[in-house]
């Protein structure tokens, strides 16, 4: 009876216990029939991408969903923004729906998402939601407002570059403030509670990088900036200026994503949310989105979005 004796070449596999080594013809492969029976049909087959490859093991720690920034308009519209579509000329906001958190009649104010892409929300009465971002679901958190810390921007950090642990920073005051802000991290478990680190100078929004860093967007009226953030004094690291953008703020947000800052900045004069993109490089900024019609009050991303352009 003949058989057909398949050969798997470049995957150190056979069957029927033939083997394959490099050299001779047939494709620059050489048979060793020695395993199969006389007459046997011998088949050489190259792996291609259809083979399956070996499993590493490596598994990603963060599910799709944490590597978007999102954003919060002040009606609780609540929508994914995807950089990469900025590149293809579409869309990037894909609105999820609106946000129904127990605030009354308080609205965001501010909001970081964590390596679990779950956003924390901050409203203008100070109290602080959790946001499943896939079903919207809100839940209260145990954060008891702080009176002179009850304002204040949000971001998430990896405590050191490429780490799966993350802190998350606050700075902000008893209302916004444009000479200083308190600089302080959020213990989240087993009870959320502020712990003072330092002065910032302005109200800034800050956001996170999966490197470790702390940056913040402070919306002055004459000199805009964007600045890295000592994360144990509050102190200037590193400093772009972006003057190309001043004016009375009125709405503003601040994400890190692929390289870049995203500044959803709404000034006075400005009908809606402009979006600005900024290189964390060089501090080059550029405009792609000049008229949202959003006005947006709140950006996160988690450390999970990728920290080099893509």
């Amino acid at each position: 009876m003949r058989r057909t004796v398949l050969l798997l070449v470049g995957l150190g596999l056979a069957a029927c216990g033939s083997t394959v080594a490099d050299g001779g013809r047939d494709g620059g492969f050489k048979r060793d029939t020695g395993g199969g029976d006389a007459g046997d049909d011998i088949v050489l087959v190259r792996p291609d991408a259809s083979t399956p490859k070996p499993d590493t093991g490596w598994v990603d720690p963060c599910p799709p969903e944490a590597k978007l920034i999102y954003v919060v308009d002040t009606d609780d519209t609540f929508s994914s923004f995807d950089p990469k579509l900025l590149k293809t000329g579409g869309d990037p906001f894909h609105d999820l729906g609106t946000l129904n958190c127990p605030a009354g009649s308080a609205t965001p104010f501010s909001m970081s998402v964590d390596r679990k892409a779950v956003a924390w929300v901050l409203y203008n009465d100070g109290q602080v939601f959790t946001v499943n971002t896939t079903t919207l679901a809100c839940s209260p958190t145990s954060y008891t407002v702080r009176p002179d810390l009850k304002l204040f921007g949000m971001g998430f950090v990896s405590n050191s570059p490429g780490s799966l642990e993350e802190t998350l920073f606050v700075a902000g005051g008893a209302a916004v403030s444009t000479t200083s802000s308190t600089l302080a991290r959020m213990q989240l478990v087993p009870s959320m509670k502020l712990f003072d680190l330092g002065t910032v100078a302005g109200s800034p929004e800050l956001t996170g990088t999966g490197d470790g860093n702390l940056w913040g967007f402070f919306p002055n009226k004459d000199s805009p900036k964007v600045s890295q953030i000592d994360k144990t004094t509050g102190g200037d690291l590193k400093t772009f200026t972006a003057s190309a953008i001043a004016g009375d703020p009125s709405a503003w947000a601040f994400a890190f994503w692929g390289g870049d800052f995203f500044i959803f900045l709404k000034r006075d004069a400005d009908s809606s949310t402009q979006v600005h993109q900024m290189s964390s490089k060089t501090g080059t900024l550029t405009t792609p989105l000049p008229d949202t019609g959003r006005r947006i009050v709140g950006a996160g991303v988690s450390t999970c979005a990728p920290t080099d352009p893509t």
